[in-house]
C-alpha cells in the first residue's frame, strides 16, 4: 500500500475523530454550567471511582441515565464522542487490522486515482440488454461468486469483442470486492504500460520501484483492455510478465479484460505471458461474444 495514499485516508478518518472529540468537550464544558448537571456527573464519577479502588462492581446505570435525562433538558445529545466509526472510534485500526471504515476510504482514493469515474453493481445489471442473456447470467453469477470466494483462482480473463460488456462486469466485480473490504486497484494496460516505461527509463532505484509497487503489491488488481497498449521492445512484456508472475506467486488476485482471445495474447505478447493467464490449475478464462452494446444502445 502506497504510503501517501494510507496516511491521506488516516487523516481523513482521525479528523473524523478529533472533531467528535472536539464537539464531546465543549458539550461537557457547556454542560458542567448547570448545576444539576454538575451534581449529577459529579456523584456518576466519584461512585464509579469509589467502586474502582473497593474493587467493587457498582451498577452505575440509574446515575448514568439520571445526568443524561439532564442533558436532554439542557437540549445536549451527549458529552461522549459520537464518532463516525463505532467499530474502531474513528482510529482506523482494530488489533492493528485495518478497520473497514479505513479500507472505505482507502477504496475511495484509489477508485479517484484509477481514471474510472463510477463503478456498476451486479444488482442493477439488466441482462435482457445481451443478445446472450442466459450465458451472461451465468458468467455475472460465476464472478460474483469468485468475488466472494477465498480466490484459489487468482487470475481471471475476460475477452470479448469492443462494447459486449466486459467492462461494465469489472466494474460490477470491483464494487463487489470493495463492499467486502478488499483493496483494489483499476488501470489501464495503457497507463500500466506508461508506468513500465517511466520504470524502465528512469535512473531513481526508488522510483523505479514505485512505478512498479501498485501493480506488484496491490490487494486486487484490474488491468482494463490488455491489449490496447503500445507494445515497446524489451519492456512491456518483461514488465507484464514479472506483474503477472510476483502477484501469482505471492497469490495475489488479478482480473484482466481485454478485446483479445487467448491465441491473439499469445501471438502479440509471448508464451511466458499467455501461461500465465492460461493455467487451468489458478485461472479463469472467459470469453463474452455479442454485439457492440454501445452501438445497440
Amino acid at each position: 500500500m502506497r504510503e501517501r495514499i494510507l496516511n491521506e485516508a488516516l487523516t481523513i478518518i482521525n479528523n473524523r475523530g478529533n472533531h467528535a472529540e472536539i464537539s464531546a468537550r465543549e458539550n461537557k464544558a457547556k454542560a458542567l454550567c448547570d448545576e444539576k448537571f454538575k451534581k449529577l456527573y459529579s456523584d456518576y464519577v466519584s461512585t464509579m471511582i469509589r467502586g474502582a479502588k473497593e474493587g467493587k462492581k457498582v451498577d452505575l446505570k440509574a446515575k448514568k441515565t439520571a445526568y443524561e435525562n439532564q442533558l436532554k433538558n439542557l437540549g445536549i445529545k451527549s458529552i461522549d464522542p459520537d464518532y463516525f466509526c463505532k467499530k474502531c472510534n474513528d482510529s482506523g485500526y482494530i488489533e492493528g487490522q485495518k478497520c473497514t471504515c479505513l479500507k472505505a476510504e482507502l477504496n475511495k482514493i484509489i477508485l479517484r486515482e484509477s481514471g474510472f469515474n463510477s463503478l456498476e453493481k451486479f444488482e442493477e445489471t439488466k441482462f435482457d440488454i445481451f443478445e446472450n442473456s442466459e450465458y451472461m447470467k451465468k458468467v455475472y453469477s460465476k464472478m460474483k461468486e469468485w468475488c466472494n470466494s477465498n480466490f484459489d483462482k487468482l487470475l481471471i480473463f475476460l475477452s470479448g469483442g469492443t462494447g459486449v460488456g466486459k467492462t461494465h462486469l469489472s466494474k460490477c466485480m470491483a464494487n463487489e470486492l470493495m463492499q467486502n473490504g478488499h483493496l483494489v486497484t483499476l488501470t489501464t494496460a495503457f497507463r500500466m504500460n506508461q508506468d513500465f516505461m517511466k520504470s524502465y527509463s528512469s535512473r531513481d532505484i526508488d522510483e523505479k520501484q514505485a512505478l512498479l509497487e501498485k501493480y506488484l503489491s496491490s490487494e486486487i488488481l484490474f488491468i482494463d483492455d490488455l491489449g490496447t497498449e503500445l507494445i515497446q521492445k524489451g519492456v512491456t512484456v518483461n514488465f507484464l510478465y514479472q506483474v503477472l508472475n510476483e502477484r501469482k506467486a505471492n497469490r495475489l488476485p488479478t482480473v484482466i479484460t481485454s478485446n483479445l482471445d487467448l491465441k491473439d495474447i499469445r501471438d502479440l505478447y509471448d508464451e511466458r505471458i499467455s501461461s500465465r493467464i492460461i493455467d487451468k490449475q489458478t485461472s479463469i478464462c472467459l470469453q463474452i461474444d455479442g454485439k457492440d452494446l454501445r452501438l445497440k444502445k
